[in-house]
């Protein structure tokens, strides 16, 4: 028998001889040899989209710090950004739509270029990918103190909060929500601001070269960053989607989801964004060299990269992204054509021993 995976009759457990076993054994050890080759071929597919999607987390982690390195630094002598109404028109296909349901509650939605929403309501930011629903409990963020979301061309986007109607109660995750208030905009010297946000008329300021004071005036709080769309983001280099906390009432068990990022952003938060040069870590060289073979110039030789060096650099990255995402498409096909040959050789061995339970239990009534 040819060797698949490292596997072949030599290698199993028990080797199958045909001269020691009945009928029934032998065919129940070819189909059993032959799900467990099966069963390792599923095993190593599941491992290559593991893989692929680690490496498209990744892919995305530096495409961002590229845009923020091209671009969020921008030094404005006039404004780009403008409003339409109740519409904020930003760079590089960002908007902000605000509007005020029938109950006088105001709403928004963030969009990107691609259609990816970031959307505000009911006290939570849920994300959302272009032409998808949500499961807010597994995707939504609470809103519990000031935060500020970074977008991939470095924009800033800071929300500040009101106090919370119940007070956060640890024990049970409970309260703690709060509204946002305000808004404030930034990117490098172009600022806007909106105010009154938690009322029916919030006021929506035009935009300023202001950018600088605004954000020097203005606590960032918890910082999110964009992970490759609105859809996707990430806190201390964690998708807020697997942020996790320790359960306040067992030490040893760990809580995700909504309850997870409750217990993350409980607390007030004065982290403030730098917004500097981003780095190429120890860990994204190895990748770009050993997983997915891209070269690019680093001059400093320690992963400080230029803008024009990240630029490039982000050329090379598109491209890896496309393959990653065509890659995984591939092997969805491939990981759903083994498991139905892995479940037909299960159901072919099952009908084979019906049949020969069939063929035995009519020898013996004829023996009768």
């Amino acid at each position: 028998m040819p060797t698949i995976d490292g596997i072949n009759s030599n290698t199993l457990p028990n080797p199958i001889d045909p001269t020691q076993q009945s009928q029934m054994d032998f065919m129940s050890a070819i189909f059993l040899e032959r799900g467990n080759m099966l069963d390792s071929e599923v095993r190593r597919i599941v491992g290559d989209i593991e893989k692929s999607n680690a490496l498209l987390v990744d892919v995305n982690n530096m495409i961002n710090k590229s845009n923020i390195a091209q671009y969020g630094s921008s030094q404005y002598t006039a404004t780009s950004w403008h409003t339409n109404g109740n519409n904020i028109v930003l760079d590089n296909g960002y908007g902000i739509a605000i509007h005020t349901d029938p109950n006088g509650n105001t709403k928004f939605t963030m969009v990107d270029a691609e259609g990816n929403k970031l959307m505000y309501q009911n006290q939570t930011l849920v994300p959302l990918a272009k032409g998808e629903a949500a499961d807010v409990l597994q995707v939504g963020i609470p809103v519990m103190n000031d935060m500020t979301f970074v977008l991939d061309d470095g924009t800033e986007i800071s929300f500040q909060t009101g106090t919370p109607d119940i007070p956060f109660d640890a024990q049970n995750v409970s309260g703690g929500l709060t509204d946002i208030t305000g808004i404030t905009i930034t990117r490098g010297t172009q600022g806007l601001t909106v105010s009154n946000l938690n009322t029916a008329n919030p006021v929506i300021g035009a935009a300023n070269l202001n950018g600088v004071a605004l954000d020097a005036a203005n606590s960032d709080g918890y910082v999110l960053v964009e992970a490759g769309g609105l859809h996707s983001w990430e806190y201390e280099g964690v998708n807020s989607n697997n942020i996790t906390a320790t359960d306040p009432n067992n030490a040893s068990a760990q809580l995700g989801g909504y309850a997870a990022r409750k217990l993350a952003f409980q607390s007030a938060s004065t982290t403030e964004y730098s917004g500097g040069s981003p780095v190429l870590s120890a860990a994204e060289r190895s990748i770009l060299a050993e997983d997915l073979k891209i070269t690019y110039t680093d001059a400093s030789g320690i992963g400080n990269l230029t803008p024009e060096e990240w630029g490039a650099l982000k050329s090379s990255l598109l491209n890896a992204k496309d393959n990653l995402t065509s890659n995984n498409q591939l092997q969805a096909v491939q990981l759903q054509r083994a498991m139905a040959t892995y479940n037909q050789n299960y159901d072919a061995m099952s009908n084979s021993q019906n049949k020969i339970y069939s063929l035995l239990r009519d020898i013996i009534n004829n023996v009768k």
